[in-house]
């Protein structure tokens, strides 16, 4: 009777929404990221590296809309290109990304192009420690945005199959930064510091103009055995927040995916 029950509920929502689900997939990516970064909190100086990435996704493509679900991070080491043996001037880079997007598509699925515009909520979290700084050993740099998203996808014939190639944009409107204080200078000793207070107080939000970024996805998602499927993703991005603690970060991704059929 309870599964029954449920049954009849599901196809009520089903019913009144007036599509079904066509596919769900639950993925897992690795890959290698390229970072371009500079934090004058810890150093005036430009950091590079190729942190190991690795996410976690959940998606659902429907006959008028797609959406999903992904958790993203990067993790290794930068270094500034005037690195000695003395001086190692290196940082550890941690990047942890939960995002959710929306899409209704504007175009028929028989179109060769077919677009697509929607909103997403993205939470960024960048760590960076450098440990032989004594006054800046950790920044960070925490966002939650509200986005614009848009894109377009078409079909394209690989040997015997069709893959779908898609791009997609980011554009955050609206954003809750949070930046470290100056020289990341803090308060361990006194044991009534609120920690958590004093980072708050640093907050802003912020609007475009104010926390200018973009985020440029491609995809290539290839059908493989058992409805599964196999995707190779580049993704760009880049994001500078300028007061009242400017940092600029540049970033570029490849992975490749497995899409398991739920």
């Amino acid at each position: 009777m309870v599964r029954f029950l449920f049954f009849i509920a599901v196809s009520g929502l089903q019913a009144a929404f007036g599509q079904t689900p066509k596919e769900r997939y639950g993925g897992l990516a690795v890959g290698s990221s390229f970072y371009t970064l500079r934090d004058p909190t810890v150093s005036p100086l430009t950091y590079r590296g190729n942190p190991v990435l690795i996410g976690l996704s959940y998606e659902k493509r429907k006959s008028r809309s797609f959406s999903g679900w992904s958790l993203t991070g990067d993790l290794g080491k930068l270094h500034s290109k005037n690195a000695t043996a003395l001086r190692p001037m290196q940082s550890t880079v941690y990047r942890a990304d939960l995002f959710y997007n929306h899409n209704r598509w504007l175009s028929d699925e028989s179109d060769r192009w077919r677009w697509f515009l929607g909103g997403a909520w993205r939470w960024h979290n960048s760590i960076r420690v450098t440990e032989q700084n004594d006054t800046g050993m950790i920044s960070f740099l925490i966002a939650n945005s509200l986005e614009a998203t848009g894109g377009v996808e078409r079909t394209v014939r690989l040997g015997r199959k069709s893959a779908r190639l898609s791009w997609m944009g980011e554009l955050p409107l609206l954003s809750h930064v949070i930046r470290p204080s100056y020289l990341n200078l803090y308060n361990y000793i006194d044991p009534q510091n609120d920690f958590l207070g004093e980072r708050l107080k640093d907050a802003r939000i912020v609007t475009l103009n104010r926390f200018p970024a973009l985020l440029s996805t491609t995809r290539l998602t290839y059908p493989i055995a058992g409805e599964n499927q196999l995707r190779l993703t580049y993704e760009w991005s880049f994001y500078q927040y300028d007061r009242p603690f400017p940092a600029t970060i540049g970033r570029h991704s490849l992975s490749v995916q497995l899409l398991i059929r739920l």
